[in-house]
């Protein structure tokens, strides 16, 4: 079950360093789709903009520690969420974890079998895979939590039944009860609530707060969606309510199903919903335990509540960069981070339909806190742009804006055991039925953010690795992405880790992240997925593989490097805020932070140093002659007592 990763610097399929200051064609390809499915479509042109960017405080590194991997459980049913996965992973006050999963071992579309998967880790080792689910019949979609203070909480569908224990990986579960299947008034009592999302406030993790969606099937091409909310303190009587997006007339057709989280820690709630492409990102936080929320717009859609299949919204003329997979986490001093994948678009003048891009040029995870203002804005006044990463300079070319107050991260750039970078191809990017709207047409999706005791987070997200084809379908697979934030900088170091760098993944499509939301010690995160060796699905309306294949729910310990979140070496951890241009040709750029006498060492692949020397580094930029062949090498710059290592190609 236990696999260490071996990440060797000879690996060609190491994560390439990433310049501040890049440059790169807009190669993005238009295609239409409606809201659901994608089909051949025209290219669009976007506009220009007059955009200064801001000057970075990223950091880059690639780390070749080891990585501890652990194959929690399978499933031949591989479809985990309808947009993304949230609150199936829990790390507990002794370091113990518990994950979750939709689990069903039958190789066919029948799943009879199908239910929660569950696995524990005691603080040295997991369980035996699970051979069967938790439940007795049939369920899905399960969501686990911290219940009291050393028990644990687990709900799935459908209708929603809750489970608990009183001592966690311990003892048989007991069902407490089943939900209300609808609050008062609703006007279709035949549904169900379903795919709920739990978490747990108050002093003792005693008050228990789900969100979830109830489906109403009017005929075969429409469907209305009601958002609920439930608490209970005890587990077994529960109140149902239409959610806080009542008071905004929000809970009816605005989100569907999946497209929420919510988290709490201590007595702080909160619940996000980000999905249609006609409505807000909106947050709902409490500080009493569920009793009363305040409602925040993070990101306020133009077209707010328009109807596209109609005239009214022909007034859609510019690309909008709108938000897909929402991830969300409380830290210890009550305040609220969200990760958003972006993705541009276009709405199409007659029909329900819009136009959606492909390309480096449209992809990122935007990051915002409740300390913010928001609804965010954009730079330039024009709110299409407010989500906007990649920004047009003129001459077919785009940059990057650097500012990671903003940026998690974005589509990383490989190399070749050449040094040489790893082009893009969109035709590569694999888009369809099902598969492609678990991400509408991000190329970055699935973020999932996690909190350390100190306001440290990570976030991890899927995207696709151009080192890494499917030969069968001649597309790139999925890996995983992880940046860091360290809470006293302010700032995210953006694509730090690689997950897939190990020989072990070359052939596996990661989707589906999840993430213990609040983890126990300073820098070390709990990061999970699905992998399995085929790109798409075998579950879903429009599924893209013919036959069920394996899927194994992976889980990651992760510990950061101690000069990204602040463990060690707190005082000298911004000396080098990035090196650039990368690739480089016959010099590099050192941006500092202080002044400090150096030592700059490039070593090559084969771990011989090749060139040391020391530089004396004023604050600001600093430019330094490097005369290296091309190639790859990494440069170790030491200053102040701190040491950092960057990958830097030389052509």
């Amino acid at each position: 079950m236990k696999k260490v990763l071996l990440l060797s610097l000879g690996l060609i399929m190491g994560l390439g360093a990433f310049a501040q200051n890049r440059v790169m064609k807009n190669d993005s390809k238009a295609f239409k789709v409606d809201s659901r499915k994608a089909v051949a479509g025209t290219e669009i042109t976007t506009s220009a903009s007059t955009y200064a960017p801001k000057a970075a405080k990223s950091v880059v590194m690639n780390r070749f520690e080891d990585m501890e991997d652990f194959e929690t459980m399978a499933t031949f049913y591989d479809l985990q969420s309808n947009s993304w996965c949230s609150n199936r992973m829990v790390q507990f006050s002794d370091g113990s974890v518990a994950v979750t999963a939709t689990m069903s071992h039958e190789p066919n579309q029948t799943a009879s079998d199908r239910g929660t998967g569950y696995n524990f880790f005691d603080g040295s080792d997991w369980n035996e895979m699970p051979e069967a689910r938790v439940e007795e019949y049939r369920t899905g979609w399960p969501t686990i939590a911290q219940w009291g203070a050393n028990g644990e909480i687990l709900l799935s569908h459908s209708p929603i039944r809750c489970w608990v224990r009183e001592t966690r990986g311990e003892g048989q579960w007991v069902e407490m009860s089943t939900l209300p299947p609808y609050p008062d008034g609703y006007p279709y009592s035949a549904d169900d609530a379903s795919w709920p999302r739990v978490a747990t406030s108050g002093d003792n993790h005693n008050i228990i707060h789900v969100i979830a969606d109830i489906q109403h099937q009017v005929s075969s091409d429409e469907v209305h969606h009601y958002q609920v909310y439930f608490r209970s303190e005890d587990a077994i009587n529960w109140t149902c309510e239409y959610s806080p997006l009542q008071d905004a007339n929000e809970h009816i057709d605005h989100y569907s199903a999946d497209a929420y989280n919510i988290t709490a820690n201590g007595h702080n709630v909160a619940m996000i919903y980000s999905d249609d492409l006609q409505s807000h990102v909106v947050m709902y936080k409490s500080t009493d335990d569920g009793q009363t929320w305040n409602r925040t717009i993070i990101w306020e859609n133009p077209y707010y509540g328009c109807d596209w299949a109609t005239d009214e919204c022909s007034i859609f003329t510019d690309t909008m960069f709108g938000p897909t997979n929402t991830a969300i986490v409380i830290d210890n001093n009550g305040t609220v981070h969200v990760a958003m994948s972006v993705y541009e678009y276009i709405h199409d003048e007659i029909g329900n339909t819009y136009t959606t891009f492909r390309g480096r040029a449209v992809d990122g995870i935007y990051y915002w806190n409740d300390t913010q203002d928001a609804p965010i804005q954009s730079v330039d006044g024009n709110p299409h742009h407010a989500l906007r990463l990649w920004w047009p300079s003129g001459d077919g070319y785009v940059h990057m804006e650097p500012d990671s107050t903003k940026w998690i991260g974005y589509l990383p750039m490989f190399y070749d055991e050449t040094g040489a970078l790893i082009e893009y191809d969109n035709d590569k990017f694999y888009i369809e039925n099902d598969y492609f709207y678990k991400f509408r047409s991000g190329q970055s999706g699935m973020p999932a953010l996690s909190c350390d005791p100190n306001g440290n987070l990570a976030c991890a997200f899927s995207v696709p690795t151009t080192c890494r084809e499917n030969g069968e379908t001649n597309t790139y697979y999925r890996g995983i992405v992880v940046s860091y934030y360290n809470a006293e900088e302010g700032y995210w170091h953006q694509d730090v880790d690689y997950l897939m760098e190990d020989i072990m993944y070359m052939i596996t499509e990661c989707i589906f992240t999840i993430a213990a939301d609040n983890v126990t010690n300073v820098g070390e995160y709990w990061i999970g997925f699905q992998g399995d060796d085929q790109i798409g699905l075998y579950w879903g309306s429009n599924a893209t593989q013919t036959e069920a294949t394996e899927n194994i729910i992976h889980v990651m310990k992760i510990i950061a490097d101690p000069d990204v979140v602040g463990v060690e070496e707190t005082e000298a951890q911004d000396v080098v805020y990035s090196i650039y241009p990368n690739p480089a040709t016959d010099h590099i750029v050192v941006s500092s932070a202080m002044s400090a006498d150096a030592t700059i060492t490039f070593v090559n692949l084969a771990g011989q140093t090749v060139k040391s020397f020391n530089k004396a580094l004023v604050l600001g930029e600093n430019s330094i002659n490097i005369d290296l062949e091309s190639g790859a090498y990494f440069c170790t710059i030491e200053a102040n007592g701190f040491s950092k290592t960057t990958k830097v190609i030389v052509k």
